[in-house]
């Protein structure tokens, strides 16, 4: 009798924790396919961001550039630093006149900031005007460090995840999809991985559905990375179109090569590492460790040396 009961229990408790979890699974299935679908309805990339949600935000960044409106007057210059301007991730209409803004108010706040710091107490003599020329001079010419910063990190998350993003479009294209609906769709799927190449792939997508050509579209998503790897394989892209050939193993190739780069790349800093420890090693390390063996010895001959004296 008391088996059966155990049996019946045992089987109870299968049953509720089976069809619990069934349920679980089906609301969290739907849950999935609602926020993908409401994704798609409302996460619709604008190719512009003029920030009309943000009122006060806009209304800096048009103060902001007015200050720097007239700070460039070749075309050239302009047209260049708009290109660093991109490549770093930033795509306003008036992105060069804000970074010279920004620059012209940084030149102005850090000396400001340190006088009132001085007034406050209250030491002031010539030294700290000379300190002041300095501090402008620093912040106005600190912005084109910080931008090449910013861009180098840029590139370097695309670069990482380029290997990933290239396996992602041989999958969907030898599973039939068009160039235009594989990008759109490792756009999604890349959204949570890399947010930088999310956008980059958007805009190239925004560029198709335009009725601009592939090789304008692909040499554009080349120049805005400023990426070698991306600018070699939409080169590769390119002429595998041209010359009739198939993308995906041009892909598939090209993949294969840029995991190799990136072994070959954790190599090198492999090898690097110990030249790099050495220094740490003999300020750092060998004082500790001479300490911690050498303590007790000190120690126990200073006392020797004090008793026999």
């Amino acid at each position: 009798m008391s088996v059966l009961f155990w049996v019946i229990a045992m089987a109870s408790f299968a049953t509720v924790a089976f069809l619990t979890y069934g349920v679980l699974s089906y609301c969290n299935n739907r849950k999935m396919v609602r926020d993908r679908f409401k994704q798609v309805s409302t996460d619709a990339m604008p190719l512009i961001n003029r920030g009309e949600g943000n009122s006060l935000k806009k209304q800096f960044l048009h103060w902001i550039s007015s200050l720097g409106h007239y700070a460039v007057d070749n075309k050239q210059d302009d047209s260049e630093l708009r290109q660093s301007l991109i490549q770093a991730g930033f795509r306003h209409p008036k992105g060069t006149a804000i970074y010279f803004g920004l620059r012209f108010l940084l030149a102005l706040l850090l000396p400001v900031i340190y006088l009132v710091a001085n007034v406050m107490n209250g030491i002031m003599d010539r030294g700290n005007l000379l300190f002041c020329f300095l501090l402008a001079g620093a912040g106005f010419y600190v912005g084109p460090y910080l931008l090449r910063f910013i861009t180098s990190r840029r590139q370097d998350r695309i670069d990482k995840a380029l290997p990933d993003v290239l396996d992602l479009l041989i999958v969907c294209m030898e599973a039939g999809l068009s160039l235009q609906a594989t990008i759109n769709r490792v756009s999604d799927e890349v959204k949570g991985i890399n947010t930088d190449l999310y956008r980059e792939l958007q805009l190239t997508n925004a560029e198709l559905r335009t009725g601009i050509s592939r090789e304008v579209a692909l040499r554009n998503l080349g120049e805005r990375t400023g990426v070698q790897n991306v600018r070699a394989l939409v080169g590769l892209m390119i002429q595998s179109d041209r010359m009739g050939a198939s993308i995906v193993q041009a892909l598939r190739t090209h993949a294969s090569f840029l995991r190799v780069q990136r072994s070959q790349k954790a190599e090198e800093r492999a090898a690097k590492l110990p030249v790099k420890i050495l220094f740490p090693l003999l300020l750092f390390i060998f004082p500790a460790i001479f300490v911690v063996v050498m303590g007790p010895a000190v120690i126990k001959l200073s006392k020797i040396a004090f008793f026999a004296g």
